[in-house]
């Protein structure tokens, strides 16, 4: 009976010592594979993230002005541009106000492009054409004191000038300095320009 006890006794210690080897291999096991899960995410998708072009911010493109005036000077050699500003104040026309009264100094409608702008002692004038070729414009002319003037124009590569005539009077500025002859009846003036700027795109066709 003692003996039978012993042998039970003996096989019970033997069982688990092997249980508690097998429970030591399977600890040390699961101990490697449980490091990396518990660790977290890999720093190194994380430093691809913060490095990736979609996450840095775009460059903000520098604002241009909506007009032209004392404090706004824009690229008066004309270069890389598709049109002059206007001048501050004055209203760029829709397609609805040309059709209905005419182009302002500021362009616009049909014709949205500024080729030229001058300033005389007796008028503010701008060349407004369909784009920046200059091919098709309108002559537009506001007397000191008047109404806008609107005509078609053409230009006179003889005499480097643009040209228009309406209701008997005959427009041109040359183009070179700005200057505005006025011809009526038979008599010309003259206006020299003050300040003058052009967009410097000329036809191939001259």
């Amino acid at each position: 009976m003692t003996t039978a006890r012993l042998r039970i006794a003996a096989l019970v210690v033997v069982a688990l010592a092997a249980i508690g080897a097998a429970g030591w291999a399977l600890l040390d096991l699961g101990g490697d594979d449980a490091g990396p899960v518990n660790a977290g995410p890999s720093p190194e998708p994380s430093a691809t993230v913060s490095t990736s072009p979609s996450a840095s911010p775009s460059p903000k493109p520098s604002p241009r002005p909506t007009c032209e005036g004392p404090s706004t000077q824009f690229n008066l050699e004309g270069r890389d541009q598709d049109s002059l500003l206007p001048d501050c104040g004055t209203q760029v026309v829709t397609r609805a106000e040309q059709k209905k009264t005419g182009l302002g100094l500021g362009c616009g409608g049909s014709y949205p492009v500024i080729l030229y702008k001058t300033t005389t002692s007796g008028a503010k004038t701008s060349i407004c054409g369909k784009d920046a070729t200059g091919e098709s414009f309108r002559f537009v002319t506001k007397p000191s004191g008047g109404a806008v003037v609107d005509m078609k124009g053409s230009y006179n590569p003889g005499a480097d000038s643009f040209v228009a005539r309406k209701d008997g009077v005959r427009y041109e500025i040359q183009a070179y300095d700005g200057t505005l002859l006025v011809t009526r009846n038979g008599s010309t003036t003259t206006q020299k320009s003050s300040e003058w700027i052009s967009l410097d795109n000329e036809s191939d066709y001259d």
